[in-house]
C-alpha cells in the first residue's frame, strides 16, 4: 500500500486542478456560444481552490522523498522514471487553472462594463 501513495495522491491532485478549471469554465460561461456573457468575477473559494491547487500538486512528490525507503525497487523507479513527466502535467494544471481564472476575470470586467453602460450597475 506504501508503494501507490505518491500516485495516489497525484491523481488526487489531478483531480482537484480540474475540479477548479471545471469550475472556472462553468462560471466563466466558456461553452456558451456568446460573445459577451454576463459573467461575475472570480470568487475568493475559487481562488482559495486554486491555491490549495498549487499546494497539492507539490505534496506527491514531498510524499515520495519522505517515504522512498520504504517503496519497493520497482515502484521506486517507476517514479523516478516519471518524475520530471509528472511535475510538468502538476504545472501545466496550474498554469492552465490561472489561464482560466483569468480569462474570466476579463469576462467580468467586460460584463460589468457592459451593465455600467446600459445604465444600471447590478442590473442583468
Amino acid at each position: 500500500m506504501t508503494d501507490a501513495v505518491p500516485m495516489l495522491l497525484w491523481l488526487f491532485s489531478l483531480a482537484w486542478s480540474g475540479g477548479v478549471c471545471l469550475i472556472t469554465v462553468i462560471r466563466g460561461r466558456f461553452l456558451s456560444g456568446e460573445r459577451h456573457p454576463d459573467v461575475e468575477p472570480v470568487s475568493w473559494n475559487v481562488v482559495y481552490a486554486q491555491v490549495a491547487s498549487v499546494v497539492l500538486c507539490a505534496v506527491p512528490f514531498m510524499a515520495f522523498m519522505l517515504m522512498q525507503h520504504d517503496i519497493g525497487d520497482g515502484m521506486r523507479d517507476f517514479y523516478e522514471r516519471y518524475l520530471i513527466v509528472g511535475a510538468g502535467i502538476g504545472i501545466a494544471m496550474v498554469v492552465l487553472e490561472w489561464s482560466l481564472m483569468f480569462a474570466q476575470a476579463k469576462r467580468a470586467e467586460r460584463a460589468q462594463m457592459d451593465r455600467v453602460l446600459r445604465g444600471g450597475i447590478g442590473r442583468k
